[in-house]
């Protein structure tokens, strides 16, 4: 009977096994990207999704929205479908202007969201802008409560954070001098800044973000020498001051249409590296991305070149110059898609073959057939649409190109569901459901009065990697704060992170990112940053954060935290600004998918495991009862 029972539960355990190997090793997600605009938007997908901020203060991010261009509409997260309802509306349409950027932030130190506009005026004859600024008031916006400064923009400002008391600063180049001047946030002055005789390109890329790994923001420029020739000027923050250039950068030299540099620690040392996107010749047949390192002056390092696929050679889109569109230039938005610990990016591209044969998705030529375990059939739209999003994964070097860097970008072709967006003309990461994976939200042509479409696509990423999400906060209150209430949403441009770790191999990994270091031109850059860190679940060593410090100040504003747990979203509170052993961090947790995978199976072991000792003890019991009965009968059997 042993034997027999012990069988059963042999053969028990075998059926749990093939069962949870049906469950835990079965066929993955059918597309690495999902289309969820439907339940994310309901049927008002629609707009040019201009900034991202938190502005009712619930530790969701919203999105704030253009259209017609003189519409501002602030969609809210919400907890029910559609997840995103347009809550807040400004309107510039009795001023007859065009809005160009949104930039929200606390621009008067009162720990409630702002929101700042540059808006081309009517009859824009000389496309000088005028900047706006709604001040925010019980997490609402009021259309009368506004400033509106008497200087005029020559292109859209810089926000930054000049004198560090972590009130947003207004830098840019006005119509009262050629030389840039800064309007501080709080008390709304002008003073002029950067004795320089360099002229501001437009559009300009510039930012301020900590480039010489001393966690302290220093000012990138993007400038004309006095010979016409792009340059980029580094000021360091030296002991709080920005007195002269330090380094003076040359474009590359055989790049003629020069892109927005973008800034990302591509290579995982923790330091920044500027990347920049650009095109070879005047028609973009010939693309390409550098990078180039701190220290490393004028020596560019190509880490992609080639953007052909099947016989079709794409490149970046040139920078239209309609006015009733608002220009794009060429941009990279950074992301940790995959979250190995390595910034990857999304860029726009067209098809500069002439040829269709060989394109990918919507705007090829003829039929595209996309097969993943079923096949779809398209058709497809003529030659000039042909404008996608692509995603360009960075991937170990393979070529001598690139290997004093030691990574390069390769472009992901096909990606069902980023390949049917036809003309896109914007792809930027953001993170949807607020569980540290990013996802991708694309701008495409084609909606009704010159507005765009506005696609979301869910991360279905499943190698389980890990995380740890950053946001830092002004830390002009802590728990005294108006109404009780920890300003989540005030977009501090200037913070610096980076982190220590050890990954699954033993090895030491460093990452870095600096937050909201760019605003002009859609750069779309998230009030938070997402760290990858691989498949590695050690607790991260280190966690250094680092925030801009005041002229003259040479202490360095840096905290420290250790053991942090992986998936984790940490919010930092630098309050008092100068004691920074006194700063807070509060810790919220996001479980993995291996980690809920391992409670089902736990569980799901558990409750087979009662039932067979269930069955056993009722087996059992019924062998009892059957020995009793028959002890019973040979008893009266002997008496007789």
């Amino acid at each position: 009977m042993v034997a027999a029972a012990a069988g059963r539960l042999l053969g028990a355990w075998a059926l749990l096994a093939q069962l949870l190997g049906l469950g835990l090793v079965g066929p993955g997600p059918a597309g690495a990207l999902h289309n969820v605009t439907g339940e994310l938007f309901g049927p008002e997908a629609w707009g040019t999704v201009a900034a991202f901020g938190d502005f009712n203060s619930d530790k969701q991010t919203d999105l704030f929205v253009l259209r017609e261009r003189n519409d501002l509409i602030i969609f809210l997260a919400d907890q029910k479908e559609p997840y995103f309802k347009p809550k807040v509306t400004l309107s510039m349409k009795n001023q007859s202007s065009l809005i160009t950027s949104v930039v929200p932030g606390d621009y008067d130190g009162d720990s409630q969201m702002d929101v700042l506009l540059t808006y081309l005026p009517k009859n824009h004859a000389n496309n000088e802008l005028l900047v706006v600024i709604f001040w925010g008031q019980n997490q609402t916006l009021n259309p009368h409560n506004k400033t509106v400064f008497n200087r005029t923009f020559h292109d859209e400002p810089l926000i930054m954070d000049f004198n560090g008391d972590l009130i947003p600063d207004i830098f840019g180049v006005t119509n009262v001098s050629s030389q840039p001047q800064i309007l501080l946030g709080g008390n709304l002055s002008w003073h002029p800044v950067l004795n320089t005789q360099s002229k501001m390109r437009t559009p300009h890329s510039h930012a301020f973000i900590d480039l010489n790994k001393d966690f302290t923001a220093d000012l990138f420029l993007t400038t004309i020498s006095s010979s016409g020739t792009f340059q980029f000027e580094i000021w360091e923050n030296k002991d709080g001051n920005f007195s002269s250039a330090s380094y003076i950068i040359q474009k590359p030299q055989n790049m003629k249409l020069v892109g927005q540099s973008a800034f990302a620690d591509f290579d995982g040392d923790g330091q920044t590296d500027h990347l920049l996107p650009g095109c070879e010749d005047e028609n973009c047949q010939k693309s390409a991305i550098y990078l180039s390192k701190p220290g490393m002056t004028n020596q560019w390092i190509p880490v992609i070149q080639d953007f052909s696929y099947k016989g079709t050679v794409w490149g970046f889109v040139p920078s239209n110059h309609e006015p009733a569109e608002i220009p794009i230039p060429i941009t990279l938005h950074i992301g940790d898609y995959n979250m190995d610990g390595y910034p990857d990016a999304l860029a726009i591209l067209r098809n500069t073959s002439g040829s269709h044969d060989g394109s990918i998705g919507p705007g090829a030529g003829g039929m595209v057939f996309s097969c993943n375990g079923n096949c779809i059939v398209m058709s497809l739209p003529p030659y000039g649409s042909n404008q996608q999003a692509f995603l360009l994964e960075n991937v170990p070097c393979n070529n001598a190109s690139c290997e004093r860097v030691g990574r390069m970008f390769k472009v992901y072709w096909e990606l069902s569901d980023l390949n049917q967006i036809k003309d896109a003309v914007v792809a930027t990461f953001f993170d949807i459901y607020e569980d540290g994976i990013l996802d991708i939200i694309v701008l495409s042509k084609g909606y009704i009065k010159n507005d765009f479409a506005i696609h979301t696509l869910k991360n279905n990423f499943e190698a389980d990697a890990y995380f740890v999400k950053v946001i830092v906060l002004s830390g002009l209150c802590s728990n005294d704060c108006p109404r009780k209430i920890t300003p989540f949403g005030v977009n501090q441009p200037g913070p610096y992170i980076m982190y220590t770790t050890v990954d699954a191999n033993g090895y030491l990994k460093n990452g870095s990112a600096g937050q909201l270091s760019q605003s002009a031109h859609l750069s779309l850059q998230l009030p938070y940053n997402v760290l990858g860190l691989g498949r590695s679940a050690n607790f991260l060593d280190h966690l250094y954060v680092g925030i801009p410090r005041p002229l003259g100040e040479k202490a360095i504003r840096k905290q420290e935290w250790t053991a942090i747990i992986p998936n984790s979203q940490l919010i930092v509170i630098p309050y008092p600004h100068n004691i920074p052993r006194s700063w807070s961090a509060k810790l919220y947790l996001t479980p993995s998918n291996i980690v809920l995978l391992t409670a089902i199976a736990l569980i799901g072991v558990c409750v087979f495991i009662l039932a067979i000792i269930g069955i056993l003890h009722w087996q059992e019991k019924k062998a009892d009862d059957r020995e009793k009965r028959q002890e019973a009968h040979r008893f009266h059997f002997d008496a007789m």
